[in-house]
């Protein structure tokens, strides 16, 4: 009964752990104090700003109350989540959705009639290898485990396999059409803002890597359509002296408090004079000067090394840019598959985001990419190779038998007290999986880096995309089998099949572990995230210690953004086991829903009131999901076949093989025709956006079933369509005031911006510091051919140049760059 006794100490154990957990949440939350660590996005600051620039809405309004936010919050639609979040964050809860109804399908059906028939009609005894009959654990007595060969109790399991997996497949294609109309939405949106009017051109050759020359070549294929294009520079060296600027303004702003903080002192008791701050500018034998006056010297000096680098020539990266005015047109430039004569050069493909692409990346040509994405393969392929071992040895210490055979001065543990040992075998070893999966993903995007992928929201993808390879083999696999695989492994290789029926012989054996794992993260790990508690402890450490300015206390409470390879991947386990498990020890089936409800609250409670969205990946997920799910539910029906016959039953387990090929194949096609469908509008949406005409999305999805409220598109911005001569050269993004007008002319030495163009924008706000003030003031204009400071905005001496000019705001900058 260790198994019974293990499940009964975690459910109490984690039951009042979690219980804590969300008291706590549901009292901290109220107080206005700590409104910061768990609804930051109230601050004004954190959606007002944002929305100008990304378009998101403000959250809605929780109602007062300890526990009046949690119906409010069950109500909030999916529309209200796309408008304030975007796509992504939709995508995600869509997901929680999709798994908290599949699993409570699948609990209902495995409590109410598999658990009775296993239990009722099974064997309750076990022949071991000596033929003997011993009395079977208290869990498999649950499972199929408890089921002798050739019962007829095996078509119940067969027949749940088919409902669990038809139900399966009709959720998944509910969810694609869900997913296509937001996308549409999200390319609509994209499109009428100028986000989504953009093309990555990707491994330029020499003959085209100048601004004049890359314009030249679009504009003489899509004539007026054609709006702007860009090569970046590299401006690393910015990158760095800008962090080396904001690490001194840091230590300026405690100075200043403290001199503040003297000076009213002197005024309460004017005997004791105050001194202004000091320090020594290296640690032990540095010259003693007045902080203050050193750090504004030392900001001054970077911010001259800055405008040096901006009068540099920089060599154009090996990536660009390309911007339309009209919507068909980038549709027809993103689909031209040979643009260039020169192999892998020109590749096309629709634009990041200005806000999520990772600028040190576009320097790589595609030599180097494919270098790099070699090694990084091979490097994912040795990491999970040498992941198996301490993963391997965590799973071979589930039990306190085994545990007193690897480390003997803890046999005696095998005679305590239920409830200690239940402790040890129903927690631990599933802390030590959460601790393994948990350093993943911060050494799995360093990969992501290195590869040479262009956007943050790719690197995500390309997360979880390896991440899911550690969930199969790692913590699947590995703890599956655990010591079995090197057991048989001669018979492995002369014999690849056997594995399913070592996969049959092995998972019913490790039901315990994973039934106390889920009921692990479920119960502490999810609830913890609505806690926020290491934000919450090193953020008020940090508040009433180092944060000490109100600029500084608002960089300690800004919030983090959504690690979605990190988040789906972990998702991703407790679903392949789900799976996996469904008919063999639906046991795990409740807990598994509890995994995802518990989730799929605290995951809309957190894309809206915490999370501030960065980058936004426009939905680039969901179709990667659907294949590792379509792969899960493969490898769940090549498990249930390798126990089936194991079972002995001469019809059952061949029609099972056929089902996991039908459902396979299925999928398949799913994917195939709703994969294009949802990653461009139609030609007919793209031809109607351009003519500035309605839009009906649920005739156009066929989705009459199930209507879900939209949002009024209509007129495209009429301005988008225009090709001008004469366009605004700075325009205030706050206030939409233009500043000076211009024509826009471009050289070798310049670069092209338009007031509709954001990568510029983006690229160069990255690189400047941030003001001292709220003033908005125009910094300066520098000639790249003469290297001159241009004062007063004066006319250059030549039209071969480029100004540079900083827009700056209160906790923001904007930096356009334009050619005159």
């Amino acid at each position: 009964m260790a198994g019974a006794e293990a499940i009964t100490t975690a459910i109490t154990l984690n039951a009042i752990i979690g219980g804590i957990i969300l008291a706590l949440f549901c009292i901290l939350r109220s107080r206005k104090e700590f409104e910061w660590a768990f609804m930051p996005r109230y601050n004004p600051k954190r959606y007002v700003k944002p929305r100008q620039k990304n378009g998101w809405e403000a959250p809605p309004t929780l109602p007062e109350g300890l526990f009046a936010w949690l119906p409010f919050l069950i109500k909030v639609d999916d529309e209200t989540i796309f408008n304030s979040c975007g796509l992504d964050a939709l995508v995600y809860k869509l997901f929680m959705t999709l798994f908290m109804k599949l699993f409570a399908f699948m609990a209902f059906f495995g409590l109410v009639v598999l658990m009775p028939l296993y239990s009722q009609l099974g064997e309750n005894e076990i022949e071991d290898g000596d033929g003997n009959l011993t009395e079977q654990d208290g869990i498999d007595t649950l499972s199929l485990a408890n089921v002798e060969a050739e019962s007829n109790v095996l078509v119940a399991t067969f027949f749940a396999s088919i409902m669990f997996t038809a139900y399966a497949c009709f959720l998944l294609q509910e969810m694609y059409l869900i997913w296509i109309k937001y996308r549409y939405k999200h390319l609509i949106k994209n499109a009428e803002n100028g986000l989504g009017l953009s093309i990555l051109v990707q491994f330029l050759p020499e003959d085209v890597k100048d601004d004049e020359s890359f314009a030249r070549f679009y504009k003489s294929i899509f004539k007026e359509k054609f709006e702007t294009s860009m090569i970046p520079r590299d401006f690393s060296k910015c990158v760095k002296l800008r962090a080396k600027i904001d690490a001194l303004r840091w230590k300026l702003e405690l100075a200043e408090t403290k001199w503040e903080d003297l000076q009213q002192k002197e005024k309460e008791n004017p005997k004791k004079k105050a001194k202004r701050p000091q320090h020594k500018t290296k640690m032990l034998c540095g010259k003693k000067v007045d902080s203050i006056d050193w750090y504004k010297e030392e900001i001054e000096k970077l911010r001259g090394q800055i405008e040096e680098e901006f009068k540099k020539e920089k060599k154009p990266l090996c990536q660009g840019f390309v911007t339309f005015n009209s919507t068909v047109a980038t549709l027809c430039a993103e689909g031209i598959l040979a643009p260039s004569a020169v192999p892998y050069a020109m590749e096309h493909t629709f634009a990041p985001e200005p806000r999520d692409v990772y600028w040190p990346n576009l320097k790589l040509d595609h030599k180097q990419r494919q270098i790099r994405s070699l090694l990084m393969a091979a490097a994912t392929f040795w990491l999970v190779f040498f992941w198996i071992i301490p993963v391997a040895f965590v799973a071979s210490l589930t039990t306190l038998s085994a545990l007193g055979e690897r480390i003997p001065f803890l046999e005696p543990l095998q005679d305590a007290h239920p409830i200690l040992t239940g402790l040890l075998e129903g927690i631990l070893p599933g802390l030590a999986l959460i601790l393994f999966n948990f350093l993943l993903p911060k050494i799995l995007l360093q990969f992501a880096k290195v590869e040479g992928l262009e956007a943050d929201s790719w690197m995500q993808v390309s997360i979880f995309k390896r991440f899911f390879i550690f969930i199969i083999v790692n913590n699947f696999l590995a703890i599956t089998l655990a010591g079995a695989v090197f057991d048989q492994l001669d018979v492995l290789i002369e014999d690849p099949t056997s594995v399913v029926e070592l996969l049959g012989t092995a998972v019913p054996k490790t039901a315990t572990f994973f039934a106390t794992f889920i009921i692990l993260v479920g119960f502490v790990q999810i609830p913890l995230q609505l806690l926020n508690i290491a934000p919450l402890a090193i953020g008020t450490i940090m508040k009433k210690t180092l944060a000490k300015t109100p600029a500084q206390q608002d960089r300690v409470e800004a919030p983090g953004s959504i690690l979605y390879g990190k988040d789906y991947g972990r998702h991703m386990l407790v679903m392949l086991v789900g799976f996996c498990y469904a008919p063999i020890a639906p046991i795990i089936l409740p807990f598994a829903f509890i995994y995802f409800a518990l989730g799929y609250i605290t995951i809309k409670y957190r894309v809206l009131y915490y999370f501030v969205p960065t980058d936004e990946g426009g939905g680039a997920f969901w179709p990667e999901l659907f294949q590792r799910i379509r792969v899960a539910m493969l490898v769940a029906h090549i498990t249930l076949a390798g126990v089936l016959g194991l079972k002995e039953h001469k019809y059952i387990t061949p029609i099972s093989i056929s089902i996991a090929v039908i459902s396979w194949l299925y999928l398949g096609s799913l994917k195939k025709a709703y994969d294009v469908r949802g990653r461009y509008l139609t030609a007919e949406m793209a031809a109607k956006l351009d003519n500035g005409e309605e839009l009906d999305l649920e005739e156009i999805t066929n989705n009459k079933k199930k209507s879900i409220p939209g949002v009024p598109f209509g007129v495209m911005n009429k301005q988008l369509n225009k090709v001008t001569n004469k366009i605004p050269i700075v325009k205030d993004l706050a206030g939409g005031d233009d500043l000076e007008q211009g024509s826009r002319r471009g050289s070798t030495h310049s670069v092209q911006v338009a007031e509709r163009d954001p990568y510029w924008q983006q690229l160069f706000d990255i690189t400047n510091p941030r003001p001292d003030s709220g003033a908005t003031t125009v910094e300066g204009m520098f000639d790249f051919v003469s290297g001159k400071d241009l004062k007063d905005q004066q006319k250059p001496e030549s039209d071969d140049t480029t100004t540079v000019v900083k827009r700056e705001y209160d906790e923001d900058t904007v930096v356009q760059v334009t050619a005159v």
